[in-house]
């Protein structure tokens, strides 16, 4: 059994090293991504504002996006998402391709930023998404289940040699003197 579970574990190792390799460096890029400035651009700081009616409307905010000239942000269509930060009164347009955004300030609608999501690729890669769907519905749970395979015959791979000590101690315990 001890074999078997050396073989499998190697095997199953070996094969899916490189998308572990790959999916432990991008985590750390995303669990380190609101310390690290390059990962995930610095959200700047709108002009204050007395109340929510001083805020420009999204429609305003994604006008000044457009404007910026960006080949991936040039219609609705090409936005992921827009967020606003209330904190600091920043609009941020997320476009669909290209990881680029725009930051927008709330109030007078003047484009603070213009910066590169690398933690949006980043996230891509780790979830597989950006070899292809396949990769992200098939692919990745496949990897899941052979890092829990890993796991098992890791420890089967431990613990039998130390069981047979114990019980081969058991029936020949060592002599004294």
């Amino acid at each position: 059994m001890l074999h078997k579970a050396r073989e499998l574990h190697r095997i199953v190792g070996l094969v899916n090293a490189v998308f572990l390799l790959l999916i432990s460096v991008t985590g750390f890029l995303l669990a380190t991504k609101s310390r690290v400035a390059w990962i995930r651009p610095e959200e700047k700081t709108g002009q204050k504002i007395e109340s929510h009616v001083d805020t420009i409307s999204v429609d305003r905010a994604m006008q000044a996006a457009f404007a910026v000239g960006l080949a991936e942000l040039k219609t609705p269509k090409d936005i992921d998402r827009v967020d606003y930060r209330p904190k600091r009164n920043v609009y941020k347009i997320v476009a669909k391709t290209g990881y680029q955004e725009v930051q927008v300030d709330g109030k007078t609608g003047e484009v603070l930023q213009v910066a590169k999501r690398i933690d949006q690729f980043t996230e891509d890669v780790h979830d597989l998404s950006f070899f292809g769907d396949g990769f992200n519905t098939f692919v990745l749970p496949v990897v899941a289940l052979c890092l829990a395979t890993l796991s098992v015959s890791g420890i089967v791979i431990y613990t039998i040699p130390i069981l047979r000590r114990r019980k081969f101690f058991k029936k020949n315990p060592p002599k004294a003197g």
